[in-house]
């Protein structure tokens, strides 16, 4: 055990010191100077539904270098997920090139094809689509072929979508096919909430594995999606885990006392009672808590026998200390009181991905839901292409007429968001 701490210890000393060396930021690359001994390992490996892989409960989402992806697959894990659309398909040449000397058979290799840009309609098109991945993932086949970012419930039958992954199949390039989604814009035509579009595709049965958004403040939709999923033997990958690292801006600011700064001062008296609530918390866990409430969060998800996998962004070497650490972790009472204060205290500043009850209540027709994910990406997960995505996603309902708007979708809100603010907050972080 001593052997073991110090090789941990080691493994964070080194992985700090390259990054002041290099004088790299937190979300670059760190030099690959670890030893294998010294890298924590993945404790517990999950049945991916019907296609019987057994995967780690942490996997790797989107890598951002070779020399990471490297250590992080030394550590265990196995699964790994991409998109022809990440950084225009170098994500997955990077993937390429890091898995190239590795066992491929005991990697599970996940990437997607997106039918909403209009660049992949017909069946062709998407065999084209896999046939380009699988050359700059440089591997003979796709473990799991995905549609992108399912916007309807009709998205969920297509026919060219299906047609190809037969063709794929058939022919030996892809060996499973699955389907990932946010949520969707409530306007289009028939196009349902994001647990429409989920149960519609287990109905569907030929979908091995979903992605999905689940986290501890928002329960009960997701924990349907997963029961269903487990009735069926659908595999379960889960994405947009933590939204703990959003609220640290705010900690900082009330910390200072300086109360929330993008509220308006008419917005004050309205929020003044839910900004004391999240003062009195972070008061009350003396401000020590934020980690361990980040590590309660994935804890929560992973205490989920449900879940297959995690999908985590390993940026660096200590988020393989961090990710990996948890896996084969369960959540304790302690940690669980603790999420269950948060999510009562600061419960009003976070808007529940993939929800969508609030935008038929919109007159402007503001994708809500959408450009609370892009929110998301640049405040949790640091991605430099949140503004892009925000401005192509809202089109001309930009999130700047929100300020002097009546709030008619914060009052059709069950979890009593405050919208307004955090839309107002998107569009000038963004913009």
């Amino acid at each position: 055990m001593r052997s073991e701490s110090i090789n941990r210890r080691s493994f964070i000393k080194k992985a700090a010191a390259g990054a002041i060396g290099s004088g790299l930021a937190f979300n670059q690359a760190l030099p690959a100077a670890y030893r294998a001994d010294e890298i924590p390992r993945i404790k517990e490996y999950r049945r991916l539904g019907r296609t019987g892989a057994m995967v780690s409960d942490i996997g790797s989402g989107i890598p951002y270098s070779e020399h990471v992806l490297k250590a992080v697959i030394d550590s265990g894990v196995n699964f790994i997920e991409t998109a022809e659309t990440y950084d225009n398909g170098r994500n997955e040449i990077l993937i390429g090139n890091a898995i190239n000397k590795s066992e491929r058979e005991k990697l599970f290799i996940t990437t997607k094809v997106n039918l909403s840009t209009g660049l992949a309609t017909s069946t062709d098109d998407i065999v084209r689509s896999a046939e380009g991945s699988l050359k700059r993932l440089g591997t003979p086949y796709i473990d799991l072929y995905m549609m992108h970012q399912a916007q309807s419930v009709v998205k969920v039958a297509d026919k060219s979508f299906h047609k190809a992954c037969d063709r794929l199949k058939k022919e030996g390039k892809i060996r499973f096919r699955g389907l990932s989604c946010h949520g969707t814009f409530w306007w289009q035509e028939q196009g349902g909430t994001l647990e429409d579009i989920m149960m519609a595709a287990i109905s569907d049965g030929r979908y091995d594995v979903l992605f999905f958004p689940y986290n501890f403040l928002d329960t009960e939709m997701g924990e349907r999606i997963l029961t269903a999923c487990k009735a069926n033997d659908i595999g379960t990958m889960i994405m947009k885990s933590n939204p703990v690292s959003v609220f640290e801006d705010y900690e900082k600011v009330l910390k200072r006392g300086e109360g929330l700064g993008f509220l308006e001062q008419r917005d004050y008296n309205r929020k003044k009672q839910q900004m004391e609530k999240a003062d009195a918390f972070f008061k009350k866990y003396n401000l020590v808590s934020m980690d361990e409430l980040k590590k309660g969060a994935y804890r929560f998800i992973l205490s989920n026998k449900n879940v297959s996998t995690i999908c985590c962004r390993f940026r660096n070497y200590s988020d393989i200390e961090t990710y990996v650490g948890l896996s084969g972790t369960t959540l304790d009472n302690q940690t669980a009181s603790l999420l269950a204060d948060f999510r009562e205290s600061l419960g009003f500043l976070n808007c529940r991905i993939g929800c969508n009850l609030c935008e038929k209540s919109c007159p402007s027709h503001i994708p809500v839901n959408t450009i609370m994910r892009y929110y998301y990406y640049s405040k949790v997960l640091m991605d430099k292409e949140s503004a892009s995505g925000y401005h192509t996603a809202s089109g001309s309902s930009k999130a700047d007429i929100c300020r002097n708007c009546t709030g008619a979708c914060e009052k059709a809100c069950p979890h009593n968001v405050a919208i307004r603010e955090l839309l107002t907050d998107t569009h000038m972080l963004l913009s």
